[in-house]
């Protein structure tokens, strides 16, 4: 299917990275694993001549046939019937102002019934009111799915996927590998992916090319445990944030029924759920950048006390301004952008890119970073290690122990990731149809 030779990638900037051998067969996978920002993204897109500014050599064949060799058309025409591509911004590569069942017909060709079932194999229940919705009214979890069920309606000979699994809880991983498996095996598709996740590196018996002095190369990574909240930090008995009968509702639809949920001074909740659940939600309600249709929130008087980093942090990035420049509108006194910056795993001269210029991992880590520097009581973190790699996320949730151990912090902290939430958190509750069942 593709067969990639001394391939290498390299920018103005004189940053390169090398893919010295890949052979992908049909009903196999490959697998790109390395840390936020070596060139994974790149590399993917790279391969098939779809990364603008940049200089590729090195021989690279799709299906029998080389894409050097391919005029524009050709090769555009190639990539648009035998190749789906699943991104990791599932919200950018969607049309805004488009509903999501209308982008998926002109995607695929089929018909709506098919499209629904499509979507309800993949977890999403309400799926025949979801393809009515435009992406802004769904979740980041659900737009994946949305790209998901794309290439799985073409059945390509080829899915290329970036971080496929980022946004999915436990019971929709499953789903996302049995039906990978059923693209293998029945219909002899291979998929090239870059992942963080170990998971689906086992359950999809991948072969791995890890990240290694500039290249990409034969690899068996294993997974970094998470770190432990530290010990000996009490938690305080006044609440810093609370809800108390929260309501909200989109339209005609319920979200959120009369969730009841507090935190005190120096504790760590976790907030579990399904995709689409309400978490992103409650998140923006708890921040006060949504208002409940019912029900009150409680938060600090003084202003900035309660900031929240987005599901979607790289998207809270202003366009053209450089990371520095942001960093020095909100930071609040005292703060040390630079040391908190390598603490987090971002390196000083990075400060000086927009986010355009840094990868998706990187530009998680510059919003979280902006979100420390206002010095919050409590921090609202929607989905914090997404599109990182494990030992990225680590760090960063290290960071995030420290801060709440020293300054008597508030989390909490949205995430799939159950061992995580079991490992940091005074408390783990579940968010289940828009209430708290645990």
């Amino acid at each position: 299917m593709l067969q990639v030779t001394d391939f290498e990638l390299a920018r103005v900037d004189g940053w390169r990275v090398a893919v010295p051998r890949l052979e992908l067969t049909g009903g196999g996978v490959v697998a790109l694993f390395g840390p936020s920002g070596c060139g994974k993204t790149s590399v993917l897109t790279a391969l098939f001549g779809l990364l603008p500014h940049s200089k590729c050599r090195g021989s690279v064949a799709l299906f029998g046939q080389d894409l050097a060799a391919r005029n524009p058309a050709a090769r555009r025409q190639m990539l648009r019937h035998d190749v789906a591509w699943v991104m990791q911004d599932a919200h950018g590569a969607l049309d805004p102002f488009v509903a999501i069942g209308r982008q998926v017909v002109q995607a695929t060709g089929r018909s709506p019934a098919e499209i629904v079932a499509e979507l309800q194999r993949l977890g999403i229940g309400d799926a025949a009111e979801l393809i009515r919705r435009r992406p802004h009214e769904i979740s980041g979890g659900q737009a994946q799915r949305v790209l998901l069920a794309v290439a799985f309606l073409r059945r390509p000979r080829l899915v290329v996927a970036d971080e496929p699994s980022a946004s999915l809880d436990g019971g929709n991983f499953a789903e996302l590998v049995e039906r990978l498996r059923e693209l293998q095996q029945r219909h002899q598709t291979a998929v090239l992916m870059a992942t963080h996740d170990h998971r689906l590196l086992t359950a999809l018996q991948a072969r791995v090319l890890g990240f290694a002095e500039g290249r990409f190369v034969p690899a068996s990574p294993q997974p970094a445990p998470w770190p432990l909240r530290k010990q000996g930090h009490g938690v305080g008995s006044q609440e810093v944030l609370a809800a108390r009968g929260v309501h909200v509702r989109l339209g005609d639809r319920p979200v959120l029924s009369g969730v009841d949920v507090g935190i005190r001074r120096g504790e760590i909740v976790a907030l579990v759920g399904e995709s689409g659940a309400g978490k992103s939600t409650l998140a923006r309600v708890l921040a006060g950048h949504l208002l409940p249709t019912g029900g009150e929130v409680i938060r600090p008087s003084r202003k900035n006390a309660v900031q929240l980093l987005f599901q979607d942090a790289p998207g809270t990035l202003t366009p053209g301004r450089a990371i520095g420049s942001l960093l020095a509108e909100a930071q609040a006194p005292f703060f040390q952008p630079l040391a908190t910056a390598r603490q987090i795993g971002i390196e000083p001269a990075l400060l000086a890119r927009t986010g355009d210029g840094l990868s998706g991992g990187e530009r998680r880590r510059a919003a979280l970073l902006r979100v420390l520097a206002v010095q919050p009581d409590v921090l609202v973190l929607d989905e914090p290690t997404a599109s990182l790699d494990r030992q990225s996320a680590v760090q960063v949730m290290q960071v995030l122990l420290e801060q709440q151990a020293h300054r008597g912090l508030a989390l909490l902290v949205i995430t799939h990731d159950e061992d995580l939430a079991r490992t940091i958190a005074h408390r783990v509750l579940r968010l289940q149809d828009g209430r708290i069942v645990a």
